[in-house]
């Protein structure tokens, strides 16, 4: 393996002619479509979606490493535009390609180990996975079609059910897997999401009313008497549902993370930043009791996902550097102290964690849920310090929900 490495790393480093340019090369190819990347995502959080997805659809010009990445900006940039099933469509390829890339090739792992990871194809976040199916969620039920939410609702458990420690606390994209399978009458699946949520949350209070009405109906006498006494008060005899996703704020930036060993080695890991979103303070007029709200800061389940993925990290970050040193040597033992130098210098500069991620989503997202009478209703939805929308006009017949999805 320590040859092939060799191999790889000669082939890269040493051939007559090309040392000088290699550099520059792969600057050029991990500074191209990131660029692209980077701006689109300030053109939508400076509020310009359309021109953002301009920018998107010029596409990933080098070789589709980052084909990833466009398709889940593509995705989130077209719900805010409320072209949910151009956003479907994005995303079901975006789910795809990660179904694909569960492999990577062995070439393709060997070759980030002797130049950097940016070279290989972006393959998401164990957050960002889960994200996927939480934007289809909303996507169909948005479009009506509780049958293709609940198909995503059950890949999104499957997703939860492989990194439960990484996505424990996405109680936003929880709620909203067990809302999807009480919409299609699985009652079976909501009950035991909502259960596990009332465990898991830091008061069940949210999900009260629903462990309530489903536990009666599927006879859980122990449940009923042990939630009863802890619904929320003065929710109205309502026979139909407003439901909001609320997006507010910005995910935190992936940045990187250096340490250096003299002479030349780099051990290089990624990291998100610090942030809060704020919760979304709700308001709604005309006023309406609200059952209490399901939320999730995204920059903390993200910075969780990576947490899980430290051991790995670490470990190819090792064998990395440990590749790198065996390559310098030998390019000093065969072509002299300046080569050795040359080499060094070059793989030093080459080794930049990876700081790939999907900058559109929001910082905080939130699911709000307002038990309404049938009939026609115009209401106003404010967050507090970020604005007012008003909603279109809704007509609500008996037993429906209507969604609508807004970013403040």
């Amino acid at each position: 393996m320590i040859r092939f490495f060799f191999q790889a790393g000669l082939t890269i480093i040493c051939r007559p002619g090309l040392r000088v340019f290699i550099p520059l090369f792969l600057l050029l190819l991990l500074t191209g479509c990131a660029g692209r990347l980077e701006k689109a995502s300030e053109l939508f959080h400076a509020e310009q979606p359309e021109a953002a997805l301009a920018e998107l659809e010029k596409g990933d010009i080098f070789g589709g490493r980052n084909r990833l990445l466009f398709l889940l900006e593509r995705g989130t940039v077209l719900h805010q535009l409320g072209r949910y099933r151009e956003s479907s469509e994005a995303l079901l390829q975006a789910a795809d390609l990660l179904q694909s890339y569960e492999q990577l090739g062995i070439s393709e792992q060997v070759g980030s180990l002797v130049t950097t990871e940016w070279l290989t194809r972006y393959k998401g976040e164990y957050s960002e996975r889960l994200w996927v199916h939480s934007y289809q969620m909303m996507n169909f039920l948005l479009l009506g079609e509780y049958d293709s939410a609940y198909v995503e609702a059950r890949r999104a458990v499957e997703l939860y059910q492989r990194y439960p420690q990484a996505l424990k606390n996405d109680f936003f994209s929880r709620g909203l897997i067990a809302l999807c399978f009480a919409t299609v009458g699985e009652e079976n699946d909501a009950y035991l999401v909502y259960r596990q949520l009332a465990d898991d949350l830091p008061g069940p209070a949210p999900v009260v009313a629903d462990l309530l009405r489903i536990s009666s109906r599927l006879g859980q006498r122990d449940d009923v008497e042990r939630y009863q006494g802890l619904l929320p008060p003065n929710l109205p005899a309502a026979d139909g549902e407003l439901v909001l996703f609320i997006a507010n704020g910005r995910i935190p930036e992936k940045m990187p993370g250096n340490i250096i060993v003299p002479p030349s080695i780099r051990f290089s890991f990624p990291y998100y930043e610090t942030s809060h979103a704020a919760l979304a303070q709700v308001v709604l007029s005309p006023a309406s009791p609200m059952l209490p709200p399901l939320s999730t800061s995204l920059g903390e389940v993200a910075r969780q996902s990576l947490d899980q993925r430290k051991l790995q990290l670490i470990a190819k970050e090792t064998a990395r550097v440990a590749a790198k040193e065996a390559i310098s040597q030998k390019v000093g033992k065969d072509y002299g102290p300046t080569a050795e130098a040359v080499a060094r210098i070059s793989l030093l500069l080459l080794e930049e964690p990876d700081t790939r991620s999907w900058q559109t989503l929001p910082g905080r997202l939130t699911l709000v849920r307002v038990p309404l009478l049938s009939g026609q209703h115009m209401i106003r939805v404010r967050l507090q310090g970020r604005g007012e929308v008003k909603l279109p006009e809704f007509q609500l017949r008996k037993g429906q929900k209507v969604f609508f999805s807004l970013r403040f």
